[in-house]
């Protein structure tokens, strides 16, 4: 079984060498373009699964799920930084992160022993994909965050699933 920390940890070295990397391009994007390389991401699992193949060998499907969490990530740190600063630096960006990952894992561990006979599925990741794309013009900004968080706990058990 592949540990939840692990799974955080590799996210948070990716997250910083794409921060590095790329700077802050991600501020730019509109929720909706985050939302769509989601789904991108979350459709290449779902193809995998049904195929049962995997076309390209150097990306698992590890690295793709962790794409996603990265991804829903940057959507919960974008609103936090607009809510609550106007400047940030790479310091306060993974402290925003951490801090969120933080949740997740939390509320991730709590509905453990809830969730003991419910299945998470890719197809309900991708029906809150769909509701996110659907309503993308009425969807408040709170919306957006617990349902970012929502798809990251279900992310969290589909790997707890798969390991």
């Amino acid at each position: 079984m592949i540990h939840t920390s692990i799974i955080i940890e590799k996210c948070r070295k990716l997250f910083l060498r794409k921060l590095i990397d790329y700077e802050f391009s991600w501020k730019v994007l509109k929720y909706s373009s985050i939302i769509d390389q989601i789904f991108i991401k979350v459709s290449r699992i779902k193809n995998i699964q049904s195929n049962k193949n995997q076309l390209i060998k150097e990306e698992k499907i590890i690295d793709t799920y962790i794409d996603i969490i990265n991804y829903l990530l940057i959507i919960l740190i974008k609103i936090d930084i607009f809510f609550s600063c106007k400047s940030f630096s790479h310091r306060i960006v993974m402290s925003i992160y951490n801090r969120n990952i933080e949740i997740i894992k939390k509320d991730f561990i709590s509905s453990l022993n809830f969730r003991k006979n419910q299945i998470t599925t890719v197809d309900s990741i991708l029906d809150k994909i769909y509701y996110l794309k659907n309503n993308e013009e009425k969807i408040s900004t709170k919306e957006l965050k617990n349902y970012s968080i929502k798809i990251l706990i279900e992310i969290f058990f589909l790997l707890k699933e798969i390991s």
